[in-house]
């Protein structure tokens, strides 16, 4: 059966690569910030109590169970002269910026322990509007990348470089906010910086979206209600195994993000020696990240090779297996232990390099097989659920963490107790490395292969 005689594509020119992997800086500008520093930033700044950010976080990811799908059916039938998804990835930039900016200018009230409904208000609108926008173009953006080629090797060359600027950004998105603050102090600096991101990421998502270029064929597909798409999308028995996979990992990889900065504070401490040595602008918890994303990037050509080697299921699962090992180690972090966390900061880092570019480029390889059961190009579909995953694995452990810490008595700016601390090194810890473990697990039901993909593309007529 042949459902579509449109042409095989591979061997793209580097240009189309590196010019749509570009609006990955965009996201990864906001997306660390708002994972690492936001609830930092409402706690210990601001003043929001740990309980209100954390019901804040979770109520604006449920809020993305509605316009996840939405956006992505609306981006699937979506049918323009540039395309399905460029107006999106375009006319979401500007708006995207300027909430951003909002989000990290909260108003200075004289007293917050008498102003905590009025500040959980600012900060829920602003967040919600800033990943409404985001969802607008992140959505279609992820989507056209499942697009851009049929080669099963290719798929992992365009989602590397793509990942490789998102931890560039990473990088830029690290030292900028670290300093900021040092330089103008916490609120002021932490506007200064949503300023600055939010136009470079403004700015990229421009020059990806202006740049790329979509492909005719797939546009004008018979429609389908979103939400019945959703049904659909989980009745792919594999996408099904990978998605369990992908959201344990998500999940676990979202605890030491939200915690990263609370245990570079107050666990291992700034030793003397590093005050010394180290410049004013670099603290240690900006510090650990550039280690981190440096490590990933690093890593990035040897994931990709041996994803050739030892097939994409089999190469995650590595990743996966290190990622465990290096966060069950973190148990043993003590005061001033900076270099032991830098050794498992690299080791995770290396890890988090696989999981950025693997599981993406095996769902575009997934979505072929859907085009052979349902008729229909469905990316949207399928990576609004993938997006709504990640965010909601964040939005959970960020919720679980915070009440964990409110209930514990963590309280911002102090020396915490023994408890506190027990309670931080175990969520970061012990919990993630279980859930690796299940995602490993999960992940070893999955089977679907490059001989599996051929034979999907020849049904569909891209052979």
């Amino acid at each position: 059966m042949c459902l579509d005689n449109s042409k095989r594509v591979s061997g793209l020119p580097g240009r189309v690569i590196l010019g749509y992997g570009v609006g990955n800086f965009a996201f990864a500008f906001l997306g660390l910030v708002v994972v690492v520093n936001l609830q930092f930033f409402y706690t210990d700044y601001v003043g929001l109590g740990a309980g209100l950010v954390a019901w804040s976080l979770l109520f604006a990811r449920l809020f993305d169970a509605v316009t996840d799908p939405l956006i992505g059916w609306v981006s699937d039938h979506t049918n323009t002269r540039i395309g399905r998804r460029r107006p999106w990835i375009i006319g979401a930039s500007i708006p995207l910026a300027f909430a951003f900016y909002f989000l990290f200018t909260p108003p200075v009230v004289a007293d917050p322990a008498q102003s905590q409904g009025y500040l959980l208000f600012y900060m829920l609108t602003c967040y919600i509007l800033v990943y409404f926008i985001w969802t607008i173009g992140a959505v279609p953006y992820y989507s056209l990348g499942a697009e851009l080629t049929d080669d099963y090797h290719e798929r992992v060359k365009v989602i590397a470089v793509r990942e490789m600027c998102a931890l560039i950004g990473l990088l830029m998105a690290t030292i900028i906010p670290a300093y900021l603050i040092y330089k103008f102090g916490g609120l002021e600096g932490y506007s200064l910086m949503g300023g600055i991101l939010g136009a470079g990421a403004a700015l990229f998502l421009l020059i990806s979206g202006l740049v790329s270029r979509e492909r005719t064929e797939f546009s004008g597909r018979e429609s389908m209600s979103p939400y019945v798409g959703w049904i659909t999308t989980f009745r792919n028995e594999h996408f099904r195994r990978l998605l369990v996979a992908f959201f344990c990992s998500a999940v676990a990889g979202a605890i030491p993000a939200t915690l990263v900065i609370y245990v570079s504070v107050y666990i291992i401490g700034t030793p003397a020696w590093w005050t010394e040595t180290v410049p004013g602008w670099m603290p240690t918890w900006s510090y650990y990240l550039l280690l981190y994303f440096t490590s990933g990037i690093c890593a990035l050509p040897f994931w990709n090779r041996a994803a050739v080697w030892w097939g994409k299921r089999n190469t995650w699962a590595v990743a996966i297996s290190l990622a465990a090992m290096s966060s069950a180690a973190c148990w043993w972090l003590q005061a001033g232990s900076v270099g032991y966390f830098s050794v498992l900061l690299v080791l995770g880092g290396i890890s988090f390099g696989n999981y950025l570019t693997l599981p993406p480029s095996m769902v575009a390889d997934i979505i072929d097989h859907d085009e052979v059961l349902t008729g229909r190009r469905r990316e949207g579909g399928y990576f609004a659920i993938w997006a709504f995953v990640t965010k909601l694995g964040a939005a959970v452990t960020g919720f679980i963490a915070l009440q964990v810490l409110e209930h514990v008595g963590y309280v911002p700016g102090v020396p915490q107790t023994e408890t506190v601390k027990t309670w931080m090194l175990w969520m970061y810890s012990w919990f993630p490395a279980l859930l690796y473990m299940m995602s490993l697990i999960a992940l070893f039901r999955f089977d679907f292969s490059a001989e599996d993909l051929s034979d999907a593309q020849a049904k569909i007529g891209r052979a």
